[in-house]
């Protein structure tokens, strides 16, 4: 009697519970208007186009064109090796677009598009010695041995041109219906340049002129992952990062010419195939909605292109015309990562 008591006392307290939990921590309602089962149209068959904003600039290490003395030299020290700053090129921000155009299956969940970038990113930079005398402004090239007399000042002038075309297949995972991943491959091409000008300005109002172009074109292979993930009210966090491999040929020219002379003091250039690799990545917030016959994204985001083994700076050593049939002309060149980043600012529409 007193097991059947208890068993019953425990029934009607949980029943009791239970009532006060729906009363009290009611179920959250689904809103009628709002339906989230089918946020990117995964069933309809679209064609789509893309249209970014790029306002980047670029980053790279080499860019030396003079040194500024900040102190004198210690007496009785025969020989220093800098006391100052290096004054270094330096790129702005600037305007470029992105456009892309492709189809997507919806049955089979996968895409085709294409995509071009182009950019166009320049800088410049001067620098003119201090009014004290044992603190001269020199040059980071050759510079003493064909203006004869001290710098006045010393200018750089920089300009990229970058165009990059993808044609890309990409397979579309919806892992539930707030995340998309899109798993793309295909083929990337295209031309990326650096021009350096660099001029010395002596106290005759000489002046000496100092030119380094590098550029590549090549085509290869890009491999990559975007997501987009819904977090509510129509706001997303949109991502992408490819890699892309790339082979093609690499040309570099480096000239000098001076007022003190008439003709050229340098005139050197090489070619070759080689390879080079490209890392780009994006992340930022997007706002996305579907319509009965459409979709639409809004994005804003930062993002970061990385370029290896293409950026490189000829800086020349001298040797005496009497001497030049003995003198070995050694190949003295600087090399870095290329970087381009800044603001990614995109409007998609389906269709």
């Amino acid at each position: 009697m007193k097991k059947l008591f208890f068993l019953a006392s425990v029934l009607v307290l949980g029943l009791v519970s239970s009532s006060f939990a729906d009363t009290c921590c009611p179920k959250p309602t689904k809103d009628p208007c709002f339906d989230d089962s089918d946020l990117f149209r995964k069933d309809d068959c679209v064609v789509f186009a893309n249209g970014e904003f790029l306002y980047w600039r670029a980053d790279t290490g080499a860019l030396e064109y003079a040194f500024q003395y900040n102190q004198s030299a210690t007496a009785g020290i025969g020989t220093t090796y800098g006391l100052g700053d290096y004054k270094i090129a330096d790129y702005n921000y600037d305007p470029g677009f992105r456009l892309a155009f492709g189809w997507y299956n919806a049955p089979d969940f996968w895409q085709l598009y294409g995509q071009f970038t182009w950019m166009r990113i320049t800088g410049s930079d001067s620098e003119s010695r201090t009014d004290v005398a044992a603190e001269p402004l020199v040059g980071a090239f050759f510079q003493n041995a064909i203006l004869g007399a001290e710098l006045q000042s010393a200018s750089s002038k920089l300009k990229l041109n970058h165009e990059l075309a993808d044609v890309l297949v990409s397979r579309v995972f919806i892992t539930n219906p707030h995340l998309r991943l899109r798993l793309f491959g295909g083929l990337t091409g295209g031309r990326i340049k650096q021009i350096f000008n660099i001029t010395y300005t002596d106290t005759n109002a000489l002046s000496e002129r100092i030119f380094n172009k590098w550029s590549f074109v090549g085509i290869g292979f890009r491999l990559g992952l975007d997501i987009d993930w819904f977090w509510g009210n129509n706001f997303y966090l949109t991502g992408k990062l490819s890699t892309a491999p790339l082979i093609g040929r690499h040309n570099n020219y480096a000239k000098i010419t001076a007022d003190t002379s008439g003709v050229e003091l340098q005139n050197i250039r090489y070619s070759k195939y080689r390879g080079a690799y490209n890392v780009d990545a994006y992340i930022g917030p997007s706002y996305q909605k579907s319509f009965d016959c459409a979709r639409m994204e809004v994005f804003a985001g930062y993002e970061l292109d990385g370029w290896f083994n293409v950026h490189e700076i000829i800086r020349p050593t001298g040797s005496a015309n009497a001497n030049a049939l003995t003198t070995e002309q050694i190949a003295r060149i600087n090399s870095g990562m290329f970087l381009m980043h800044g603001l990614t600012a995109r409007l998609s529409v389906d269709f």
